[in-house]
């Protein structure tokens, strides 16, 4: 809700990734490493808005993404959910 103005319903959860190597740190010192969760969800209400985590939003095909400018694995969570997998992906 709070980056996109959708509330969503959870259908399945598609994977749960993490990556030793992708240490975040932030300027005042503190360190991270992430451990993200991606879910294929259904909208139940809302509009599509713009915050300052998002820029622009939009429908597009694998091929249409192949050269678009894309944080970390996002490419792959994709895929990774087009794949309609019986389980959830650990990655």
């Amino acid at each position: 809700m709070e980056e996109t103005g959708l509330t969503v319903r959870v259908k399945r959860l598609i994977g749960v990734y993490s990556d030793p190597d992708q240490l975040v740190i932030y300027s005042d010192g503190n360190k991270a490493f992430f451990v993200v969760l991606n879910f294929e969800t259904e909208v139940i209400s809302g509009k599509i808005i713009l915050s300052d985590e998002t820029t622009e939003f939009g429908y597009f095909l694998l091929k249409e993404m192949e050269n678009m400018p894309m944080h970390g694995h996002h490419k792959q969570r994709v895929e990774d959910a087009l794949t309609n997998a019986g389980e959830a992906l650990i990655k």
